[in-house]
């Protein structure tokens, strides 16, 4: 497909969207920059806090997303620590690229990404690793799926989840909800963008704009998200990034 002239939803969360945005613009695409998630930090800082004072018992911290970085690493600086030294000599695993360089900006780059950017492969890539009796830290969203701690369990790994960051759905605007009604694609990066996207559209007629146009999903699991509340994905991306995402449309 050549996207020159198309109208793409982005539904990334505003401070991400830029360089979905700027890809599209690269390839001719007219971005609309509609972020459904906005990004909070938790209710309580005490699990936190408490695993960056014993930072240094783990053996491994486990990030599934850039977010859980960004918001990790500010708390550890809040509370007047370095990140890099508080961290030296742990392992640290990366869900993909987008996470690893974010990892990379702090200066830890991780040591382990899995081929595939989804929870499964980064279990079958820690089990790989030998993960019996080893304290595993997973600094993560509010709400996530559970398929990596409870495979790290079996395995007989110690798994500690604390909550770094928070999803809520943002207020948008009634004459902004009206300018994705004509657009040719729409892009969801993760089941949050789904769900919150179609629960903000919910009193539009969309249906007639999808039936129109392309859904498209960066990987399985947002597509099993869109699924279940009842929208196709037309196209799946092959490898779950953004520019995986672009070059899948392109190709579709």
């Amino acid at each position: 497909m050549d996207l020159a002239g198309k109208k793409v939803v982005v539904t990334r969360r505003k401070k991400q969207a830029g360089e979905m945005a700027d890809l599209l613009k690269a390839k001719g695409a007219i971005p609309i920059l509609f972020p459904t998630i906005e990004i909070l930090p938790p209710r309580d800082w005490g699990p936190v806090d408490k695993a960056i004072e014993t930072i240094r018992s783990f053996h491994w911290v486990v990030f599934t997303s850039a977010n859980g970085v960004e918001f990790f690493f500010h708390r550890i600086r809040s509370l007047g620590k370095d990140p890099k030294e508080e961290l030296k000599g742990l392992k640290i695993c990366a869900i993909g690229p987008a996470t690893a360089r974010a990892l990379e900006r702090e200066g830890l780059p991780p040591i382990l990404v899995p081929k595939r950017f989804i929870a499964e492969e980064v279990l079958e890539a820690l089990k790989a690793q030998g993960i019996r009796g080893c304290r595993i830290l997973l600094p993560r969203a509010e709400i996530a799926r559970d398929v990596l701690p409870k495979g790290l369990l079996q395995e007989g790994g110690l798994v500690e989840v604390v909550t770094t960051y928070r999803t809520v759905t943002p207020e948008i605007a009634e004459e902004d909800k009206k300018k994705v009604l004509d657009a040719h694609i729409y892009t969801f990066t993760s089941p949050s963008t789904a769900i919150n996207f179609f629960s903000i559209m919910r009193d539009l007629p969309l249906q007639q704009s999808l039936a129109k146009g392309i859904v498209a999903s960066i990987g399985p699991i947002t597509t099993q998200a869109l699924r279940g509340i009842g929208v196709k994905a037309n196209v799946e991306a092959k490898e779950h990034t953004v520019a995986g995402l672009i070059r899948a449309l392109e190709e579709f």
